[in-house]
């Protein structure tokens, strides 16, 4: 291999593991109450306000109730549910960013 050659895979290497080093610097592991505080600082607010603010699928004007749509909205909040657990468990064991974080908002 050439001398060039190298140096360009060492320094590939070298930046690949500062970014690696300086990520794990910012992450941080958040478990039980020090993760709730995280999650209110980060989202800013109550999630039960949020979700009252969402369509409903239960008509006002009489219409009657759309059983399809409200089973695709109760699969769709148990995969998200799976999803944040996942990402929970990853905070607590491993760490994470506050980017991670605002994505359980």
């Amino acid at each position: 291999m050439r001398p060039s050659l190298q140096l360009g895979v060492l320094l590939c290497v070298l930046c690949a593991a500062h970014l690696q080093a300086q990520e794990k610097r910012n992450s941080l592991r958040l478990c039980g109450r020090a993760l709730v505080r995280a999650l209110v600082f980060t989202c800013g607010g109550s999630r039960w306000r949020r979700q009252l603010e969402e369509t409903d699928f239960w008509a006002a004007d009489g219409e009657e109730p759309d059983f399809l749509e409200a089973r695709d909205v109760a699969v769709r909040d148990l995969h998200r549910r799976d999803q944040d657990q996942a990402l929970i468990t990853t905070c607590c064991q491993q760490g994470c960013q506050r980017s991670e974080l605002s994505m359980l908002c």
